[in-house]
């Protein structure tokens, strides 16, 4: 609870300082760069990492105030990539999935390379999505930095579709089976689904439940809101068994 409350405080501060200035400015921690820092350290992840911030710095390890200069489009992308650096897991896990479509060419099942392909690329760009789901999920998040909700997210989708970019070229280049309209699709659907699922809204548990005589009441409305980016998904699997 502790961690949660400085969080916070330290993204209000962020956005005080955006609101007055519009920069993250390079130089100490000074009219606006203590406001950056501490808003730094909370879009790493600085509670779920267990990290702490040093007396006049931002994170320890990150080179301190006014280490990414820039605009808030840019501060909003480094912060993505400084949670990467603090939460390292991540990046293991995509840089892991690679092999995984190749492993299943070795077994035999030729036919289903391309969709363990996108299946495997929707997971490895997720894991860098951190950013865009914390913003996507909460509204007081997204109030306190005086920008458009679509600003927001179009930033902290930067990583992940950079990342899911990198992933589907490196891919392409060892793993049998998947030519580069497969490549394409997985890349392009995995940053679709998951930008649909990091940006669904809020689950509406009231909605009505049809009984259709066979299972039960099925609440019809409830497993439409749950489908959104796994429809999706399961769309471009069976794209990809055409192809």
């Amino acid at each position: 609870m502790v961690r949660v409350s400085v969080s916070w405080l330290d993204l209000g501060l962020l956005g005080r300082s955006w609101r007055n200035g519009g920069q993250w400015r390079a130089g100490g921690c000074g009219r606006h760069g203590c406001g950056a820092a501490c808003g730094r350290c909370v879009a790493v992840g600085r509670g779920a990492a267990g990290g702490r911030r040093a007396p006049g710095s931002g994170l320890l390890g990150t080179g301190g105030c006014g280490a990414a200069p820039g605009s808030r489009f840019t501060v909003l992308v480094w912060t993505d990539l400084l949670r990467l650096r603090r939460a390292p897991n991540a990046a293991l896990v995509w840089a892991g999935l690679a092999a995984l479509p190749s492993l299943v060419a070795l077994g035999g099942e030729t036919d289903w390379v391309p969709v363990v392909h996108l299946v495997a690329a929707f997971v490895a760009t997720d894991r860098l999505a951190a950013g865009l789901k914390a913003v996507s999920r909460s509204a007081a998040v997204r109030r306190l930095f005086g920008v458009s909700d679509g600003y927001l997210k179009r930033a902290h989708l930067v990583v992940p579709a950079t990342g899911a970019l990198v992933w589907g070229a490196v891919t392409l280049a060892f793993t049998p089976h998947v030519t580069w309209v497969h490549a394409w699709v997985s890349v392009v659907g995995a940053v679709a689904v998951v930008y649909r699922i990091a940006t669904r809204p809020p689950l509406d548990y009231g909605v009505a439940a049809i009984d259709f005589g066979v299972m039960g009441p099925v609440p019809i409305g409830l497993l439409v809101q749950l489908s959104r980016g796994p429809l999706l998904l399961y769309l471009l699997g069976v794209l990809q068994l055409l192809l």
